[in-house]
């Protein structure tokens, strides 16, 4: 499931430039746009991933399963944000890590961070299974 290398400590970072689409403007015309909290989410969790990912054995991955953060600052479009993830405990498959995003001027998120590690083969398998029984005649739609 994991190889030695996997060790309190490490830690990974993802970087991104603001760009429109990932910004929310509400206030108006007159505010520029800013970051959107489920983008810097986004952003720091596949810094854990990614701090995560190459102390895995191979064939195994990470999934999120528990977030708890604080969006601290703005950072509006063009402004470069950079997420780090240090993994600070490993209870079994779950690994618990720090995240934090900083733009060019402060922090502007923060919290904690919960990964499961599972086996791809037989996460994929279980997701063809609820594929099928939501294909099966009779089987109501999925809830909106």
């Amino acid at each position: 499931m994991t190889k030695d290398t996997l060790q309190l400590g490490i830690t990974g970072e993802k970087r991104i430039v603001v760009e429109p689409k990932q910004a929310i403007s509400f206030m108006g015309p007159e505010v520029p746009g800013v970051l959107a909290s489920p983008y810097m989410l986004f952003l720091m969790e596949h810094a854990a991933r990614e701090c995560a990912l190459s102390h895995l054995a191979e064939g195994h991955d990470t999934v999120g399963v528990g977030f708890e953060f604080e969006h601290c600052a703005a950072a509006p479009i063009g402004a470069t944000v950079t997420a780090t993830a240090e993994l600070t405990l490993i209870d079994g498959r779950k690994l618990h890590f720090k995240i934090e995003a900083r733009d060019d001027h402060e922090v502007i998120g923060r919290g904690k961070h919960v990964r499961a590690i599972v086996e791809i083969a037989r996460f994929a398998q279980r997701m063809r299974e609820k594929l099928a029984i939501k294909a099966l005649p009779g089987t109501p739609p999925a809830p909106h």
